[in-house]
């Protein structure tokens, strides 16, 4: 037979944690940006395309993250709710 324990809870809160952390990171990247916002008109010549492509590929690349880290959350989320339901009809057959 097999058998698995989950921690309801501490699922949860991984979820959670890792939640904050992506809003962190905007934060990280919110203030980068704004201290760097003088940068292309400071760079001469063929090194403000340059810095203006990767300031957007990393804004871009931010953004995709941020989406992909949100449905991956929801999809955990759910799975730990289809989890925990079963756990409680699990309990409640046995206790019948």
């Amino acid at each position: 037979m097999t058998a698995f324990d989950v921690n309801h809870n501490g699922y949860l809160e991984i979820n959670e944690q890792l939640y904050k952390a992506v809003g962190n990171l905007g934060v990280i990247i919110e203030d980068l940006n704004s201290a760097l916002r003088n940068i292309p008109a400071a760079a001469w010549g063929g090194a403000q395309p340059i810095w203006l492509e990767y300031q957007t590929k990393w804004n871009a690349a931010y953004q995709e993250m941020v989406q992909q880290i949100n449905a991956t959350t929801v999809s955990s989320i759910n799975v730990h709710e289809i989890f925990k339901q079963g756990d409680n009809r699990g309990a409640q057959i046995f206790i019948q």
